[in-house]
């Protein structure tokens, strides 16, 4: 399975608020009208975040996210054939610029696995989610931090401690290499240093704000451990409700 995502931040002028109602109002149903060769299509509002790790002098990282996209296809080609569809260059691509700050946005394609699979969705109570946009260490190959952060994961989630407890649901998205047209629908340009996304479902928001940064401590000292995978002072984390639109 392929998952395309992409962070995004509201456009200057327009609240927090506005932003996400016209994301799920105007643009969700735009893109439910014709899904092309989507499978699935979700959204995830944030309503919280973080960056960097408690030591930092400053914020090595761009900041300031109000939703992430999650597209998912079948392969490369319904990838490929969705993102040069007249639709999506004539109808979706302009809504998107009408409330989302281009320049800002953070796209990587991924190939997704789930490792502890998700709640259901309860009616209008929305799951909440937990993204760890994870920044890969300089001088590592691809594969060789994907290894050690799906190593590292796994421990922290064997240990049975508190904060393993709490998670309800975990997906782990690594980066793969992309289709340019794809990360540029979104206004991405380069591709990005990260290594991948973690999501982590938890019961309720506290429950994810309160046990969450245990999560990312421990995962920060097996990283230690192996002399640094990813980087923390770059990476991010991004408190969301999930909102599936087809």
């Amino acid at each position: 399975m392929l998952t395309l995502i992409a962070a995004a931040r509201r456009r200057p002028g327009m609240t927090h608020r506005a932003f996400l109602h016209h994301l799920h109002h105007v643009h969700g149903p735009l893109s439910a009208a014709n899904p092309l060769r989507i499978r699935r299509y979700v959204q995830n509002h944030v309503f919280d975040a973080s960056f960097g790790t408690e030591g930092d002098s400053a914020h090595l990282t761009e900041f300031g996210r109000d939703s992430v996209t999650e597209l998912r296809f079948d392969d490369m080609e319904a990838l490929a054939a969705t993102m040069s569809d007249p639709y999506v260059r004539e109808v979706i691509a302009p809504d998107g610029a009408r409330f989302s700050d281009l320049p800002s946005a953070l796209a990587l394609l991924t190939r997704t696995e789930v490792l502890v699979p998700p709640p259901a969705s309860d009616g209008d109570a929305a799951p909440v989610k937990v993204l760890h946009f994870v920044h890969a260490a300089q001088g590592l190959s691809r594969d060789d931090v994907v290894g050690r952060w799906r190593a590292a994961h796994e421990q922290v989630l064997a240990e049975g401690n508190s904060p393993a407890k709490a998670v309800r649901g975990c997906a782990q998205h690594r980066q793969v290499p992309g289709d340019e047209r794809a990360l540029r629908h979104f206004g991405a340009e380069d591709e990005p240093p990260y290594a991948g996304v973690t999501a982590l479902y938890y019961d309720s928001e506290d429950e994810a704000l309160t046990h969450f940064p245990s999560y990312e401590r421990a995962l920060r000292e097996r990283s230690d451990e192996t002399g640094g995978f990813y980087d923390p002072s770059r990476s991010f984390v991004l408190y969301s409700r999930e909102v599936t639109i087809f």
